[in-house]
């Protein structure tokens, strides 16, 4: 065997392993759209009487009062997924605005399975607090704060 044979060889092999832009962004997509999948199939609802007034309520307890103010931005949320064309596809949202209600959608599902959880933090809860901080909706529109928060173990 010669030098260039193995060199050959080794390109080769190197680009097996090679994914394309395209390719790598349909993947992410799909991984997104499954993962939203997932979050939907939990159908389990925090909601309540004292969690849909808790802000009103002067004794509500910190975690009642970001339950209550999730509650509220989650269904503003679905009503504004509802009125998209994205609504009943499972495919890539076609606009960077349904794009942000997605992911909104799916941020929206995480603070829901966290404010769940049978045993809370005070940093854990002041993440869903900034996490929803990060959704604002106004005149029938998303703004979604795309910057990262690390969820606190």
């Amino acid at each position: 065997m010669s030098l260039g044979s193995d060199e050959k060889r080794t390109r080769e092999e190197e680009s097996d392993f090679v994914v394309l832009a395209p390719d790598l962004i349909r993947i992410i997509e799909s991984s997104i759209l499954s993962f939203r999948q997932f979050m939907k199939m939990d159908k389990k609802k925090i909601g309540g009487i004292l969690n849909l007034f808790g802000s009103q309520n002067q004794m509500a307890t910190p975690l009642q009062q970001i339950q209550s103010s999730h509650e509220k931005k989650a269904m503003k949320l679905k009503e504004l997924w509802k009125r998209t064309k994205s609504y009943k596809k499972n495919s890539w949202p076609s606009t960077q605005e349904d794009t942000e209600m997605l992911l909104g959608l799916i941020d929206s599902k995480i603070v829901s399975k966290v404010l769940r959880m049978a045993r809370i933090n005070k940093e854990q809860l002041f993440w869903c607090e900034e996490k929803m901080k990060k959704l604002a909706i106004s005149d029938g529109k998303l703004q979604r704060d795309p910057s990262l928060i690390l969820f606190p173990c």
